[in-house]
């Protein structure tokens, strides 16, 4: 008798530990799927000063060529600190820079990094107006629009060399 049940709970204790491994083998398949389906999806990095989405090298955006690679904190906040210090410098031929950056807390941005054809690590900054009603998406997918002056554009950092250029302001239409 104390056999037949000694042998009992060797099989109960067995079919616990399958149970237990299968269960947690199914939580694990879970929740790395769910890193694998969500690895485009931009970290959300906000200070007192600027709110931004940071999209990782998976994310696949049409106007960003070259290798990618995802920013760090510390490239954003390089590149945040040379628009307040560069950003009035550049060329504007739609003569709204002076109005764009006096309201640059206003503006969301989106950080995409990637490597250039001179091996320099370049950051394509993505700006539009924090306007919840019409922008839903900014942690999800690149913001493009069609018009809307200053209130959407962009400009690219070079993180080696500690310059922007290329500004790109929308067109009004």
């Amino acid at each position: 008798m104390l056999n037949e049940t000694h042998s009992k709970a060797i099989f109960y204790d067995t079919d616990m530990k399958k149970f237990l491994l299968s269960f947690a083998f199914i939580l694990t398949s879970a929740v790395l799927f769910a890193q694998m389906k969500d690895s485009t999806s931009a970290w959300h990095y906000k200070t007192e000063t600027y709110d931004c989405a940071i999209f990782p090298m998976g994310y696949i955006a049409d106007n960003v060529i070259g290798k990618r690679f995802t920013p760090g904190f510390p490239d954003i906040d390089k590149a945040e600190h040379a628009l307040l210090e560069q950003m009035l410098l550049q060329r504007d031929t739609t003569k709204k820079l002076p109005d764009m950056y006096r309201h640059i807390k206003k503006y969301k941005r989106q950080y995409f990094g990637y490597t250039n054809k001179d091996g320099h690590k370049i950051l394509l900054i993505n700006m539009f107006w924090d306007d919840d009603k019409y922008i839903k998406n900014w942690l999800k997918q690149m913001i493009m629009v069609q018009g809307g002056g200053s209130s959407y554009w962009n400009v690219k950092y070079d993180l080696d060399t500690n310059k922007l250029y290329d500004l790109q302001i929308n067109n009004d239409e």
